[in-house]
């Protein structure tokens, strides 16, 4: 069975499932390595630990920060360009 004979609930269970683990990714994930990244480069964190980074990471989503939500974004964003690659190099 093809993706396109697939039914469309399960086709967009799998969409919701995609886009569930890559906000969790970019939630979860993202912010660790920033914080990694930035420790091992800038030196330590001003507002405190990584914890603090991710209370400040969760109010900027809420407030709105482009930044924040690109962040959050960034792997969903980054996972659909990948897909729409695949499936364009396999239709040339």
């Amino acid at each position: 069975m093809t993706r396109k004979d697939l039914p469309v609930n399960l086709l967009l269970a799998r969409e919701a499932r995609i886009l569930l683990w890559s906000l969790a990714a970019g939630a979860f994930a993202v912010p660790p390595l920033i914080w990694l990244t930035g420790r091992g480069l800038l030196g330590p964190y001003a507002n405190g630990g990584l914890f603090a980074l991710w209370g400040d990471f969760a109010q900027q989503v809420v407030a709105g920060s482009a930044a924040a939500w690109i962040v959050l974004l960034g792997p969903f964003v980054l996972l659909s360009a990948a897909r729409l690659a695949v499936a364009v190099s396999q239709r040339l």
